[in-house]
């Protein structure tokens, strides 16, 4: 990438960042000043009101964060229990603000609900890097890309990995993985998506052969 690109590329990150940051964090005051309120109208001290919006909206973003995770440890039942957070967080996030609305017309609703839904937005274009980024960073300094030698792949750090989406794959479809699952789930470049998927193949051949 030539350095203007490359410049233009860093801002562009940036920009989006900063801007994912300023509206996380005027969603996250205008959600929990919503919640505060309406824990106090549920007969909660002032101390628990305080606090307890931090419970809802803290739950609702580990289980965001948790689902852009390319895997999650503890297989599938582990996965449940982060969707079940996630569910549960955004519905009590949804209900606490709607309720702190003054009145249940559309305008009103529509205010004091959305303040959750561009916090959970926000948060997932912080935690998301693009694959163009990886892409980038393997096709054109020292990882894997295009002109790379072909022998670099064979101590590919994620080689393990892919192993595992592969098997997880397989025993979910019956199939082997795909160069673009495997790339989604482990948010890498298409070219070395490729190439790990030949490496995994090859490794399964020869453990069949065995």
């Amino acid at each position: 990438m030539r350095p203007v690109e490359r410049l233009g590329a860093e801002l562009e990150v940036w920009v989006r960042r900063t801007g994912a940051l300023v509206v996380a964090g005027v969603a996250a005051y205008a959600s929990y000043v919503h919640q505060r309120e309406f824990a106090l109208q549920g007969g909660a001290d002032r101390t628990s009101a305080t606090l307890w919006p931090l419970s809802v909206d803290g739950l609702l973003l580990l289980a965001t964060v948790g689902l852009l995770k390319p895997s999650v440890r503890g297989g599938r039942r582990a996965r449940y229990v982060v969707w079940l957070a996630f569910l549960l967080g955004i519905g009590v996030s949804l209900a606490a603000n709607i309720a702190a609305a003054p009145a249940l017309d559309w305008k009103p609703v529509l205010v004091a609900g959305w303040p959750p839904v561009a916090l959970l937005l926000s948060v997932e274009l912080l935690a998301h890097r693009p694959v163009g980024d990886t892409t980038d960073r393997e096709d054109g300094h020292g990882g894997v890309g295009d002109d790379g030698d072909g022998d670099r792949s064979l101590g590919d750090p994620l080689l393990d990995r892919a192993l595992q989406v592969d098997a997880r794959h397989r025993e979910l479809h019956q199939r082997p993985v795909s160069a673009e699952s495997l790339r989604r789930e482990l948010r890498i470049g298409a070219v070395r998506s490729r190439r790990l998927v030949a490496l995994v193949r090859a490794n399964s051949n020869g453990r069949t052969r065995s």
